[in-house]
């Protein structure tokens, strides 16, 4: 007579575990067995006898009733609450794949299935497999004698799970709100999951159809859906035509969208994760299922939104060390080539006394940093505003160039311009420093140096040029190179003389002062009266 059963928290615990146990250890064998029945019915063909065809067509059904019997004890509900339950769950066990093992001995003693007999053999073989671990693990708890290992684990991890929920629940009450666009054709479910999630804290946009999702999707304008909540089922375009609709579209596919359906087979489940669903509920919606999938798909979302603003800013200060065509080419191959280019312009400009003015603030480290910095800052401002590409600075040395990206005809002349922009702002800074600037036009060889803190930089004699023109300069002027100055003598009035400059010998160089020309950067260059 069967006892009533018991409904402790303890008891439905155990009970719970050894179901798990008993499914663990008899599904992966009883997978096994379906596959081998079914590949031994796959090779009997018109010419096998009949007996061997019924045979064969029995076995697969016991096998695949086998499985069907043991997924539905997967679920709590249809576990056996006492021990006279699990005698006969053993029995019926047993007798489905007893009756394997029989069949496909009577087989194996045919001669007509001897080309079956290396499948006959591992069906056999699996089905013994079974019917020894149906013995051992298909019984009341009570019954056994010495707990397992595993029904052990599995029970411990089982006692764990309501603390777990309740963690789960306040980290899910911890997660930051979000907007969410929750699409469904029923109003009823539409309001019953809309208040679940306004009730959670959620700022929820509520619509009736895939058609107006994809209106509201493509509107440009705040605010930003964080999370969408969309209906398999719906009529005209249904949840999963606007799934792939979203994931389709580059601006739209990094929004997580969670499926919900009265669906709950593994296929339309499948077909979703596939299609780029973040998730997938089935009804009846549970608002603590839904509160803690939510939570995830936020975070996520969230991770993702910090990763590609992380991405901006790196790509932006990448942007700021190469110039842009060097930065595409890293980008589309990970390295960058050394190119020779022929003619380029290059400045140096150099603060006048700058060691002597460090030294009376020895003790002022960040002061002396802080003005320079500003005064760099400064400098890389009238750099982008003439389209110059700044290469680096060293100590209190700025470096540009122009003509890089090969679209500037007159290198000389953006420099120039630059120049007299540099001398200005180093006039007007705090400090009052005043700058030797140095101008010099011709072929350079640009790439990239190092596999740690690397950095862009060019060399050749237009560097080394460029670089003299500055060290023989005089402050608050720009000194020309006879090659710099051929490329502007028709926009500006210079004066020269002679240098003996390293590397170069005796050349002559040309000194434009700022206060001697006006370049109009729309109108070209104004000469002076």
């Amino acid at each position: 007579m069967s006892t009533a059963p018991v409904n402790s928290n303890e008891h439905d615990l155990e009970r719970r575990a050894w179901l798990a146990y008993i499914v663990q250890e008899l599904h992966g064998p009883a997978e096994q067995l379906l596959r081998g029945a079914t590949e031994l019915q796959a090779k009997c063909n018109p010419s096998t006898d009949s007996h061997t065809l019924i045979t064969a067509g029995r076995i697969s059904e016991r096998a695949n009733e086998l499985v069907q019997l043991l997924n539905n004890w997967a679920l709590p509900q249809s576990a056996p609450w006492n021990a006279n339950d699990w005698k006969t769950r053993r029995h019926d066990l047993r007798s489905i794949v007893g009756y394997v093992v029989s069949a496909t001995e009577d087989l194996s003693e045919d001669e007509a299935s001897g080309c079956l007999q290396p499948t006959l053999d591992r069906v056999s073989h699996t089905a013994r497999h079974l019917l020894s671990l149906i013995s051992t693990v298909v019984q009341f708890p009570s019954e056994s004698k010495a707990e397992g290992d595993l029904a052990r684990a599995i029970r411990e991890s089982l006692s764990t799970l309501p603390a777990a929920v309740a963690n789960a629940a306040k980290s899910a009450d911890r997660t930051e709100p979000g907007h969410i666009l929750l699409i469904d054709d029923n109003q009823y479910n539409r309001e019953l999951v809309a208040a679940m999630l306004e009730a959670q804290g959620h700022t929820v946009e509520s619509l009736p159809s895939g058609r107006e999702a994809m209106t509201r999707m493509d509107a440009i304008g705040e605010p930003a859906i964080d999370v969408i909540v969309c209906d398999l089922l719906m009529p005209g375009i249904t949840g999963f035509d606007f799934l792939r609709w979203l994931k389709s579209h580059p601006s739209h596919w990094p929004i997580p969208i969670m499926m919900v359906s009265a669906l709950g087979d593994d296929d339309g489940v499948l077909a979703c994760i596939t299609a780029g669903a973040e998730d997938y509920l089935t009804r009846p919606v549970r608002k603590e299922l839904l509160r803690a999938r939510l939570a995830g798909c936020l975070e996520k979302k969230r991770l993702r939104d910090r990763e590609q603003a992380y991405q901006v800013r790196i790509d932006r200060l990448v942007r700021a060390i190469f110039p842009p065509a060097a930065v595409d080419e890293w980008q589309a191959t990970g390295t960058i080539k050394a190119r020779r280019y022929e003619k380029v312009g290059v400045l140096f400009t150099d603060i006048s006394g700058f060691t002597a003015w460090c030294e009376g603030r020895r003790n002022e480290p960040e002061a002396v940093v802080e003005m320079l910095q500003s005064l760099i800052v400064r400098f890389e401002k009238c750099a982008i505003d003439h389209g110059v590409q700044k290469i680096k600075t060293i100590g209190d040395a700025f470096m540009a160039v122009a003509g890089l990206d090969g679209n500037d005809t007159n290198p000389a002349l953006a420099l120039l311009n630059c120049g007299r922009d540099l001398i200005r702002e180093a006039a007007n800074h705090p400090a009052g420093w005043g700058v030797r600037v140095g101008v010099h036009v011709g072929p350079v060889v640009s790439g990239v140096l190092g596999l740690t803190q690397f950095s862009f930089d060019v060399w050749g004699h237009t560097v080394n040029a460029a670089a003299r023109m500055e060290s023989n300069g005089v402050v608050g002027k720009i000194t020309l190179s006879p090659d710099a100055y051929a490329d502007v003598k028709d926009h500006v009035v210079a004066e020269t003389r002679q240098v003996s400059a390293k590397g170069l010998g005796n050349v002559t160089v040309y000194d434009v002062s700022p206060e001697l020309w006006n370049l109009m950067p729309s109108s070209g260059v104004e000469r002076p009266k």
